[in-house]
């Protein structure tokens, strides 16, 4: 068995240390962008689907010392970097790995106030590029599948939130048709440019309208952070 070479990073500003491996998918903004938009309130349930090495799990969890964080992954190896990072964070999460969806499922009769998600970016049919490797950044479960997996582990009136491509908007509001209201933000690179990404935040029985925010740009004319993002990163919102 290969061992993975393990680099030692930090988040929010120097606020987190997060171990990851060196190579395939590393943590980015995109985790960072989500754990500051959701709200939690004491004693919340969440529970954070394809967590990785754990990076919005130990956001929130830092965010309301209160709650009960669960984050689940397939993959093992994930796993056990995610528990590292809880100990080395001292923030307590429980840590499971089990495929998503599947017919043995660990969290059976198991509901969350609030359920997060920043699944792997490209569909299953997507080609996998020479040398990818297992931590690249393609499905093992259907994006419709997973999300129905993660409004099924909704209280009533849980909230869950996704961050995705904004080209598989029309997929995500698919699988979310019936569940509840929906909020949109794009997430535009910079102004005058179309979104790349896009949060989508789903009430659970909740039968208001949808809605579309005016959105986040995220960089400057010059590339540089714009100062939301850049407030975000440096964890401001935590304040």
């Amino acid at each position: 068995m290969l061992m993975l070479e393990i680099t030692e990073d930090h988040i929010l500003g120097g606020k987190i240390k997060l171990f990851q491996p060196k190579n395939g998918y590393r943590v980015a903004v995109d985790p960072v962008i989500l754990a500051s938009l959701v709200s939690l309130k004491p004693q919340h349930r969440v529970l954070d689907v394809g967590c990785g090495t754990g990076a919005i799990s130990l956001i929130l969890k830092l965010k309301e010392k209160t709650a009960e964080i669960t984050a689940i992954d397939t993959d093992d190896e994930m796993c056990r970097i995610c528990q590292r990072n809880a100990q080395a964070n001292s923030l307590d999460l429980e840590v499971i790995a089990a495929e998503v969806g599947s017919s043995h499922d660990p969290l059976e009769n198991r509901f969350f106030d609030v359920v997060v998600t920043n699944p792997p970016f490209f569909a299953i049919q997507s080609s996998r590029p020479s040398g990818a490797g297992r931590f690249a950044n393609f499905e093992t479960v259907d994006l419709k599948r997973w999300i129905s997996y993660c409004s099924k582990k909704l209280k009533s009136n849980g909230v869950f939130f996704i961050i995705h491509c904004a080209t598989r908007t029309g997929d995500i509001l698919e699988a979310l048709n019936g569940v509840g209201a929906v909020e949109i933000l794009p997430l535009f690179p910079k102004e005058g440019k179309e979104a790349k990404r896009v949060v989508i935040k789903c009430q659970k029985n909740n039968k208001s309208g949808s809605k579309i925010f005016p959105g986040l740009f995220m960089h400057n004319a010059d590339g540089s952070y714009s100062a939301n993002l850049d407030n975000i990163l440096k964890g401001n919102f935590l304040l």
